[in-house]
């Protein structure tokens, strides 16, 4: 198996396990198992287990971080932007669930330092998404709403889909997302007609 690959299915492994079990109760012994590597096998490619952690925590952003950079370039409206920032936050959950569950969940266990580097990783995430719903403001595409609320709002909506989303259920994903836009875009867009009272 070429290399990238091994790493690959080692990163993806680990992710499975450590949002299955937690990864204070999962070890490499137990990776090495699942991935069926042997134990030196899992030490070329990560020093320990928390630099594991680690990598999957700041691959996980940097990909978010990608597709947000790339919305709030595209010289779209503000809300086409948003809403291709939705979209591709909600495609890397249904793809990759188990790296978010472990961004939000996990990385608590993080050393200082290299939880200073995810949040700091998260906090450029955060300023883009923010700088579009404040440009929305101003352009009066948007309601005069505080921008760290809106955007806060939004991803306590996307963060947390993993605690309550039955995939199993009825409702696809597709339809999930749609309903999600629905329910923020429709307390954020500025209506240009008002319903005729009768």
């Amino acid at each position: 198996m070429p290399r990238k690959t091994r790493w690959e299915s080692v990163r993806r492994t680990a992710a499975e396990l450590f949002a299955a079990s937690g990864y204070a109760a999962s070890s490499l012994s137990q990776l090495a198992r699942l991935a069926r590597l042997s134990k030196p096998g899992i030490y070329y490619h990560v020093r320990d287990k928390e630099e594991l952690l680690f990598r999957i925590c700041e691959s996980t952003m940097a990909v978010l971080l990608q597709s947000a950079q790339l919305a709030a370039g595209s010289g779209r409206d503000p809300v086409a932007k948003l809403r291709q920032i939705i979209r591709a936050h909600a495609n890397h959950y249904w793809d990759h669930s188990w790296d978010l569950v472990i961004l939000f969940g996990q990385r608590r266990y993080l050393s200082p330092v290299r939880q200073r580097r995810i949040i700091a990783l998260e906090r450029v995430y955060l300023d883009l998404v923010r700088a579009i719903i404040r440009d929305g403001v101003r352009r009066r595409v948007f309601h005069r709403v505080d921008p760290s609320v809106a955007t806060f709002s939004l991803f306590a909506i996307l963060n947390t889909l993993d605690s309550w989303y039955d995939r199993k259920g009825a409702m696809r994903p597709e339809a999930l997302v749609r309903q999600i836009e629905r329910l923020f875009f429709g307390g954020l867009v500025v209506r240009t007609r008002r319903r005729a009272h009768g």
